[in-house]
């Protein structure tokens, strides 16, 4: 753990209070004492260290799977690569949003940050144009996919992984049509390798408005201020108008939840305009695939949700507690801390302690990984309750994958632990002060509730894990470092 959560609260807290006192210098002995005791009162001015989990999600089937099953088309054996992997599970929210859509529902994605929203929009849109191009209508131009953000950053950050998914894949085209967006080739280009140029040049990347205007890309991205623009332009109708404006079909919306109040209902006018505009007067099919990490607030709100979405759209959402055909918000749903099976115990004070040490000071490599576990069982012998079949076991776990030993020891072992078992459970409620732990777990002792995170961090599962991420922030919202739940 690159930071230390208690040593570091202290820190920030003591460094503001200094600060607070200079800039206040009463100069009644009372008031200056009152008010520094004031200011030192725990939770007065800072909230934390705060814990919180992330279970892992609950698995789903793969993209081959769903091909095999008939669901996804079979260009995806073709498409996929390891930044769109054929073979991996999908989640489970990743796979019921990618059936619905694929079946035609309007959806709502409501899961958390890092939970795969993209893949549940990009799948569907893929299926389509692979089957387009089975059909034969793929190499006509002509946006089928508009994808809408709030802000350039997230579309900018959305062509790069479509240049990495489509790099070997040239049938399908995309392009990003903001303000910064060059007319010319030319300067188009220049910018790109300016300023992207660690990036990878593809040619069915469309950067310039020239380009875009004269070939509408399949996939096109861009921001709802210049889509205001689009729509009154004579040179941009040729993404709405005539051939090439007759294929359109997803409209999807990203972040869905910053519209609100005014600036919802002048996206609502916007999205009729643009619907108007590429229907041509024809009853066709438009999906919309809405995302959101902080929409609504649980199954109690998705009736709510499915209205706003419908408003904003105009098109139907559907949510029929009892029937799951008819529920068009897809909510995250992750591995109960009841996966994580029987305990053997929970461990001592130096036990977490010695844990937290190994674990925050070792750089493992693959040479040295079986080593690590020797020389941890030795030492944990002494120390840990758990049972020698316990850590029989975990060493046995670990010399089947020696290049990820340690960790996989570390889940082993943890799984079992009473301690780190009460520590999810609590968690599942959502995330809790790290003091009001401490009490609640380990008689006050803070360090052990610290010790605990910084082992149970380092742990990996050869089964994608059951036992949860878990990290400390500090502060107000301040996270540690970020890491990578696997």
């Amino acid at each position: 753990m690159a930071l230390h959560p208690l040593t570091n609260t202290r820190a920030l807290r003591d460094s503001y209070i200094r600060y607070l006192k200079t800039i206040k210098p009463f100069q009644d002995e009372v008031l200056r004492r009152e008010y520094a005791e004031a200011l030192s009162k725990p939770g007065a001015l800072m909230k934390g260290p705060i814990v919180e989990a992330s279970p892992p999600f609950l698995p789903g089937a793969s993209v081959a799977q769903l091909v095999a099953e008939g669901v996804l088309s079979h260009g995806f054996s073709r498409l996929c690569n390891p930044e769109l992997p054929y073979e991996r599970p999908l989640h489970r929210h990743q796979e019921i949003a990618i059936r619905k859509a694929v079946g035609g529902r309007n959806i709502v994605v409501a899961t958390g940050t890092g939970s795969g929203k993209t893949e549940t929009f990009l799948i569907p849109i893929f299926d389509h144009l692979l089957r387009e191009e089975v059909q034969g209508t793929l190499k006509r131009p002509g946006v089928r996919a508009l994808l809408l953000y709030p802000m350039n950053a997230l579309a900018n950050d959305q062509v790069k992984r479509l240049r990495r998914i489509l790099e070997h894949y040239p049938s399908i085209t995309f392009g990003r049509y903001v303000g910064e967006t060059e007319y010319e080739e030319g300067p188009a280009h220049r910018a790109f390798e300016q300023n992207y140029p660690e990036e990878q040049d593809i040619a069915n990347e469309l950067k310039s408005r020239q380009r875009i205007q004269t070939e509408p890309p399949h996939i096109l991205l861009t921001n709802y201020a210049m889509l205001e623009y689009l729509l009154l332009r004579p040179d941009d109708s040729t993404l709405f108008d005539g051939d090439t404006g007759q294929f359109w079909r997803f409209i999807v919306l990203d972040e869905t939840h910053v519209y609100s109040g005014a600036n919802a209902t002048e996206i609502a006018m916007l999205l009729r305009r643009l619907q108007d505009r590429v229907m041509q007067g024809k009853q066709r099919k438009l999906q919309a695939i809405a995302t959101s990490a902080t929409l609504g607030a649980g199954k109690k709100d998705f009736p709510a949700v499915v209205s706003f979405a419908s408003d904003l759209f105009n098109v139907p959402f559907e949510w029929n507690d009892n029937d799951e055909l008819r529920q068009d918000v897809i909510e995250a749903t992750r591995i109960p801390v009841t996966e994580l099976g029987d305990t053997w115990g929970a461990g001592t004070l130096l036990f977490y302690r010695q844990l937290g040490e190994w674990a925050n000071t070792w750089r493992e490599t693959p040479d040295t990984g079986q080593e690590k576990v020797r020389q941890l069982i030795a030492s944990l012998r002494e120390l840990s309750p758990a049972p020698l079949a316990v850590l029989e076991k975990a060493q046995q776990a670990a010399a089947r994958q020696p290049t990820d030993a340690y960790p996989i020891f570390l889940y082993q072992l943890l799984r079992g632990d009473h301690q780190l078992q009460r520590l999810r459970a609590r968690l599942e409620q959502g995330p809790a002060d790290l003091s009001k732990l401490a009490e609640d777990l380990f008689d006050g002792d803070e360090e052990s509730i610290v010790n605990l995170v910084s082992a149970a961090r380092r742990r990996r599962s050869a089964a994608a894990g059951a036992l949860s991420c878990l990290r400390t922030c500090i502060g107000r919202g301040i996270h540690l470092p970020e890491h990578r739940c696997t």
